[in-house]
């Protein structure tokens, strides 16, 4: 598998590696917010909200 850091690549892998990345990224985020709307359907907006608030702070404080 190639290095996704090597600027010795060619100009259109360089391309296709960004596109490759905006879609992951774009992807996960779509994913995210289902699971968001998912929680909605089964808690109050206030419990997903405090949920989110808890996993944001775990992130911040080991990411």
């Amino acid at each position: 598998m190639p290095d996704h850091h090597d600027d010795r690549r060619s100009p259109l892998s360089r391309l296709a590696a960004q596109e490759e990345a905006l879609y992951l990224r774009r992807s996960s985020t779509r994913f995210l917010e289902c699971a968001i709307h998912l929680c909605v359907t089964h808690m109050t907006l206030g419990e997903v909200a405090d949920l989110l608030e808890q996993e944001a702070k775990q992130l911040r404080q080991h990411g």
